[in-house]
């Protein structure tokens, strides 16, 4: 059932879809969805899935916000891939390159196109730089070579949830340190109440009683550099880049720090209506984008900007 207690739309799936059955689909209407995240450690608390388990919800409601809408779409959903790039560097996580990323994600499109289709919309929760940026360049890809929309909406999301964006902490009713930004970043309270909405049967009993993980009070080495970099290109007018490559020290030193513990943000704060919350307008962002293509209709593309896209470069460097 949907939130609104209406029966959840009917999705094929499409690896149990027999080669009639594809044939038979409409090229114009039919939409296909895709789980994009990595296996990565989430603290004590989560499980190394959370990503992929929160990215399933996303499209069951992503889904039903679609059909609500547009009730002549077909909806084909690909198994999840538990692929992504910049996992957190623990033991307990699997991180693939992002080049490998993006060739697989270029592959599945790829192949979709030649038979026809249009639409790949993937959802998606892993704040990893080089993973943002790789699924973006292979939804670029995509269009040039097959005018094909891929849409990842958590590009634009995460953007949003790191540069404190007034109208999504309104529309979410959250505050910085608990909203996903940095001092917020990874199985916080966001995370964690995402989880309680998603699935609390996989959240720990003693969620609360995990210690709050903050952020390194002083930044050395690359940290440093980064910062000081993005500094210098922010007074010289680069204001996004800038920003992008605050962001980008703030996650070094955390990862760069040898007490650094597997999470950062306060879990005990979760809940599962800061969940909903977040799930409800993170649907929305997803809802619109889609909507752009579709009203394009194969016209003009869909881009996003993810977060340190002006250096995406950066990508092609071994993890």
């Amino acid at each position: 059932m949907t939130d609104s207690g209406e029966p959840r739309p009917r999705v094929l799936k499409y690896v149990e879809l027999r080669l009639p059955d594809l044939q038979a689909l409409d090229r114009a209407t039919t939409v296909f969805l895709m789980s994009v995240s990595p296996i990565e450690v989430h603290g004590p608390h989560l499980p190394v899935g959370t990503d992929v388990f929160i990215s399933e919800e996303l499209l069951l409601r992503y889904v039903a916000a679609l059909a609500s809408r547009h009730p002549e779409l077909t909806f084909v959903k690909l198994p999840p891939l538990h692929c992504g790039s910049d996992a957190l560097p623990v033991p307990g996580s699997l991180s693939v390159p992002a080049p490998h990323l993006e060739g697989v994600i270029v592959a599945y499109g790829r192949g979709l196109a030649k038979q026809g289709f249009r639409y790949l919309f993937v959802a998606d929760n892993h704040g990893g730089p080089r993973h943002q940026m790789a699924i973006e360049a292979a939804a670029r890809t995509l269009w040039r070579r097959h005018k094909f929309y891929l849409i990842d909406p958590f590009g634009v999301d995460y953007r949003l949830m790191v540069q404190h964006d007034p109208d999504f902490l309104r529309r979410t009713g959250l505050r910085p340190g608990t909203c996903g930004d940095d001092a917020d970043n990874h199985a916080g309270t966001n995370e964690t109440s995402l989880m309680l909405a998603c699935d609390p049967a996989r959240v720990s009993a003693g969620f609360r009683e995990v210690p709050a993980s903050h952020l390194p009070q002083r930044r050395t080495g690359a940290a440093a550099l980064v910062a000081g970099l993005g500094r210098v290109l922010g007074a010289l007018g680069g204001r996004v880049i800038g920003r992008d490559l605050e962001h980008l020290a703030n996650t070094l030193a955390w990862v760069g720090d040898p007490a650094m513990r597997p999470y950062m943000g306060d879990p005990s704060k979760a809940s599962a209506e800061a969940g909903e919350a977040m799930l409800a307008a993170r649907v929305a962002i997803g809802v619109d984008l889609f909507e752009r293509a579709l009203a394009s209709a194969g016209r003009a593309p869909v881009h996003i900007t993810p977060m340190l896209w002006g250096v995406r470069f950066l990508r092609r460097l071994p993890e």
